[in-house]
């Protein structure tokens, strides 16, 4: 791997975590989930006599069909007493399972799970998305929006994320369980550890992925020198930007991460806002911890907090805070009472222009801005159609709501209110955006939107244009500049608007310079009232906000050096991690997420987010993932798919949920296992060649796809169908592994529905199943790969087939020889037979897609024809009963592709007596009814069917050992409506009735059918034309065959 990332991870294979042998396997600190006795009997005596008795030294091993990653030891006999063995024997035989898993798996909590789920949401969104927009051919250069894409992606699943954390951090604050340490010890840590995943994201997202800008134009707002575009074979580094481009996401992940949060939401600072005089106000005893985390130079926490506010950007709180200050609440006061405003009041209005049209970068955190740094586009979808929804109703709102004011008021000459959206990468989209939630807030509280501005602004730049953006900045310092310490920073402000505020309240004009940045040697001499990170943004806020992307790291790594009072060799762990991805280092993030993020512990989100960060680096050309001697020989992306894969079925099956952990471990891995085609380098795309290592194809992502979905017993047909939904497209590509699965997933639910319904079965049901798994091996899989209606499922469909036809055929032949008598025991039978068969046909029929298939299927159209012959028969149809019985016993050449050409009969040689039975029947029976003259006889069969019948009837009799002379004594024909064993001393005289059976049968066919007979239409012509009379007495006549 490139960018310096060394990788050991996980095999593709089974593996028991850290044990190296089955005995130290089963012990419960390797993942026990239930069962009884979990350790071996080391007391047992190997080297003792032997006895025939003794109990087996080896355990039995297999998986658990309802954990899919979950392996069931059974326990060693014990030689315990007969009594003990009876009262073992008495307790239903149960016994005690060791059940461990093949992976360390550490659970998934449900906020985890739906944070997971999320996450593979969006990247199948994104994928559609991109097929979508790849179907017309591509120019160079534009793979602007493809980069764009994926940034989005990643803002996804920090989004994801950022919910889970807050649904974790709100189920923390509510729990009162002081039951368990031990959990909420494991809660904390897991918290950190998400916190921390959230963070490394944020920063590769910012100094990594592509700015979204890429997608909406390309070069026009940028330096000549800069390409603005993407390269050939990788997108452009956001660090090779313009001055300024990333200020304002690096502001933002400085608040979000690394400062202490918003410290207007605690109790404490409440209860100091609501005081009579806020500036002098000091936390109670019990607020101590509060107090200790607001650091800072001056007695009272008021100027501490408005200190710590002013440094981190927040100036809208900083405002807020102010506004509670006695004095402006005085003021305020005489402005509404009609009073001409004192000094001190004229200062706080011009502190309120000041702080509240401050076009510092990331915003002034006034909630219009996205502190978390997510593009919300799918917010301003919604705000979009709510806005259409809200315009005819007359529901005026909550009167109630907090009105936001006019946040479009001009406070400053020259400084729009809106200029910190200059620093944006879309400043006129993220204006739009601004715009809308302010609309939003006009609405809630009754006001309409004519009120607010348009949504649309012209006046802001389309594209981020570090000018325009830093002129807006430079003006209002230097309005600062001018109306504040017109006699400098140093002097203390004593001629400007401010001099009454300043010469009341010393601290403030310390703050206030900060503003242009300064910091006041009163704070900087101390290191313990500030941290690195408001070093760093007390520089990109008010000193340099137009630095260089590339030099932001030189800048934090400065900012480290002062805070910890050195050279800068102690920086912490972490620290050096951050540095390294500000400057680039994509491999720092994999290593960082997989070591530090708990990406290789075992727990199924920090494992799939480290797995799905890397594949952003992969798809934006930071990370290459194939195989080099010179850098490393490990695939990364193959083995963190791998070992989030593992770590999701392990950790669901720890929770008994493996259908869950199935399902989205094969939403993981399915869109890495089809092969792909490696991007044409310059020299081969001018060659127009393609070898054998221009396919990627790695065979591990579906052998873990196919292991997954095999182990999986699913409890439902809904289930099963989902998976096989899922994994339908890759199959359709080639996977010759994931369609075994699948085809064996559905034998697994054709066997559950055999044995359904107290055991009696579901035919329809089974049926439905075995032609799934026949189309997924027959239909799914390309021309060159398919096997012909598969292996299992195959086999099973025609035994089902073949067994339904061979009841319901013996029980009509039983039924023909007792002359059909109405027996009601047979009558029931026989019922039972058919509506067996019509069930296992109907299951056939209905399926559109498998029905055609099946069209010269041997087995399927047996059991079509055996329960024609029942139902004909029913209706008194002999002619349809002969059709269909010779049609059974034709012989014919199969097709070429399924049975090799071979030639065959439908029905299987055991069956023959059986048809042979019930064709004696019909014949006898209409010899009996026949009353007329010969010339007048009809017969059921033609002169070919008779052929048939004799033929078969030679090989029944070569079969049996049993010869007929034509000169032996004639059986009359009473003898057939009588059982065999009771009429006729043998077989023979049984079967010497069958046969002169036959043979009048035949004079009858000679006679009703004509000279001219032809041979039936069996389904297939035979290309020598129609048989002659002749030679149809010669194939009769011949010897046997």
């Amino acid at each position: 791997m490139t960018n310096g990332f060394s990788f050991s991870g996980a095999s593709g294979g089974f593996s028991f975590g850290t044990t190296n042998s089955i005995a130290t396997a089963i012990k419960p600190s390797f993942g026990i989930i239930r069962g009884g006795n979990t350790t071996t009997n080391n007391n047992d005596n190997r080297n003792g006599p032997s006895s025939s008795s003794s109990p087996p030294s080896v355990r039995a091993l297999a998986w658990d069909p309802t954990g899919a990653a979950s392996l069931s030891l059974c326990p060693l006999p014990s030689s315990s007493s007969s009594k003990d063995t009876r009262n073992r024997k008495d307790d239903h035989n149960t016994f005690d399972l060791d059940v461990f898993l093949s992976h360390d798996g550490t659970g998934c909590p449900s906020e985890e799970t739906e944070c997971l789920l999320s996450c593979l949401d969006a990247r199948e969104e994104w994928m559609a998305t991109q097929q979508q927009q790849q179907q017309p051919p591509r120019r160079r250069g534009d793979n602007s929006s493809e980069g764009a894409a994926v940034t989005k992606l990643s803002m996804d699943y920090r989004a994801a994320m950022c919910e889970c954390l807050m649904q974790l951090q709100s189920n923390e604050a509510n729990g009162g369980d002081d039951d368990a340490p031990m959990k909420d010890h494991e809660e904390n840590n897991n918290l950190e550890l998400l916190s921390l995943t959230y963070a490394i994201s944020h920063l590769a997202e910012i100094f990594l992925l592509p700015s979204l800008a890429s997608e909406a134009s390309s070069v026009s707002a940028y330096p000549s020198n800069f390409d603005g575009g993407f390269h050939d074979e990788a997108f452009a580094s956001r660090l090779d930007g313009p001055s300024g481009s990333l200020t304002a996401d690096t502001v933002r992940y400085l608040r979000l991460h690394h400062s202490n949060g918003s410290f207007m939401d605690s109790p404490e600072v409440l209860e100091l806002l609501e005081s009579d005089q806020p500036e002098y106000h000091q936390f109670s005893p019990s607020s101590s911890s509060l107090e200790s985390s607001i650091p800072g130079p001056y007695d009272h926490p008021y100027w501490n907090l408005l200190l710590h506010l002013t440094i981190q950007g927040q100036l809208s709180d900083a405002w807020t805070l102010l506004s509670h200050h006695s004095a402006c609440r005085h003021a305020e006061e005489e402005a509404e009472a009609g009073e001409e405003l004192s000094p001190e009041g004229q200062g706080f209005a011009a502190l309120r222009a000041i702080l509240l049209s401050a076009p510092i970068p990331g915003g002034r955190g006034d909630g219009y801005c996205d502190d978390a740094g997510l593009d919300d586009y799918l917010e301003e979808d919604l705000l979009e159609q709510e806005e259409v929804e809200n315009e005819n109703a007359e529901d005026l709102g909550d009167v109630n709501a907090e009105d936001p004011g006019d946040i479009n008021q001009l406070l400053m000459d020259g400084v729009p209110p809106n200029a910190y959206m200059l620093w944006e990468s879309l400043p006129r989209r993220a204006d739009k955006l601004r715009t809308l939630r302010y609309r939003r807030d006009l609405r809630r509280c009754g006001r309409t939107d004519s009120e607010g501005t348009e949504v649309e602004s012209s006046t802001v730049p389309e594209m981020y244009q570090p000018r325009v953006a830093l002129n807006a900045f430079r003006n209002w310092q230097e309005t600062i500049r001018v109306t504040v310490f017109p006699s400098g920073v140093g002097s203390g402000g004593g001629q400007g608007v401010l001099a009454a505020l300043f010469q009341r309240f010393p601290p403030l004009p310390q703050i206030l310079s900060i503003l242009l940045g300064v910091i006041p040697q009163s704070i900087a001499n101390d290191a313990r009232f500030l941290t690195w990170n408001e070093v760093l943004l007390m520089e990109l806020l008010y000193a340099r906000p137009e630095v260089m992307p590339e030099d932001i790291a030189v800048r934090a790594k400065v900012a480290m050096s002062k805070v910890g009072g050195g050279d800068g060799n102690g920086k912490h762990p972490l620290q050096e991690i951050i540095l390294s991805i500000m400057n680039g280092s994509a491999g720092q993030v994999v290593e960082t997420m997989f070591s530090l993020c708990g990406g290789s512990s075992g727990a199924a989100l920090p494992a799939t987010m480290t797995s799905l960060l890397c594949n952003l680096l992969v798809d934006t050309g930071c990370i290459s993932p194939q195989k080099d001697a010179s850098s490393s020989p490990v695939n990364i992306q193959t083995e963190l798919l791998l070992l989030a894969a593992e770590s999701i079925l392990s950790s669901f099956s720890v929770q008994e949920q493996s259908d869950v952990g199935v399902r989205t471990t094969v939403r993981l891995l399915l869109p890495h296992a089809p092969p792909k085609k490696r991007a044409a380098s310059r020299g081969a795309a001018a060659d127009n060649t393609e070898t054998k290592d221009d396919i990627i194809y790695e065979p591990r992502i579906a052998a873990m796809i196919a292991e997954a979905v095999s182990h999986r017993l699913p409890t439902t047909d809904a289930e099963a169908r989902d998976l096989l939904q899922l994994c339908e497209e890759t199959i359709q590509l080639g996977s010759v592994l994931i369609a075994d699965a699948c085809e064996s997933l559905a034998f697994s639910r054709a066997l559950h529905h055999s044995r359904s319904n107290n055991g009696s079965g579901n035919l329809t049901r089974e049926v439905c199943w075995l032609l799934r798994g026949m189309e997924v091996q027959s239909c799914w899989l390309p021309e060159d790969r398919r096997r012909k209606l598969g292996f299992a499922c195959r086999r099973r469909f025609d035994s089902l087939c073949e067994k339904s036809a061979n009841n319901l055929i013996t029980l009509f032949s039983v039924a023909a020889i007792t002359n059909f008598s109405k027996n009601v025991k047979n009558i029931k039978e026989m019922s039972l037979a058919l509506r067996a068969a019509e069930d296992v046909l109907e299951g056939v029929l209905q399926d559109e897609v498998m029905a055609p298939v099946l069209k010269g299927h041997v087995e399927a159209n047996l059991l079509k024809y055996a329960v024609d012959i029942a139902l004909a028969d029913a209706k008194g149809d002999t002619v349809q009963v002969a059709t269909d019985i010779i049609y059974c016993l034709e012989e014919r050449c199969l097709s070429e592709g399924d049975y090799g050409g071979v030639v065959s009969t439908l029905a299987d040689p055991k069956m023959y007596s059986d048809f042979l039975r019930i064709a004696f029947a019909v014949l006898d029976k209409e010899e009996v009814s026949q009353g007329g003259p010969m010339e007048f006889a009809k017969c059921a069969f033609t002169v070919h069917g008779m052929h048939i019948l004799m033929a078969r009837l030679t090989q029944v009799l070569s079969w049996e050992g049993i010869i007929c002379s034509s000169h032996g004594p004639a059986v009359s024909a009473s003898l057939s409506k009588q059982q065999p064993s009771a009429a006729a001393s043998s077989k023979k005289d049984y079967f010497g009735a069958m046969r002169v059976a036959f043979s009048k049968g035949l004079m009858r066919a000679f006679v009703s059918n004509g000279p001219l007979s032809t041979p039936m239409k069996m389904g297939s012509k035979k290309e020598c034309g129609e048989m002659s009379l002749e030679e149809e007495l010669e194939l009769m006549l011949s010897p046997c065959i």
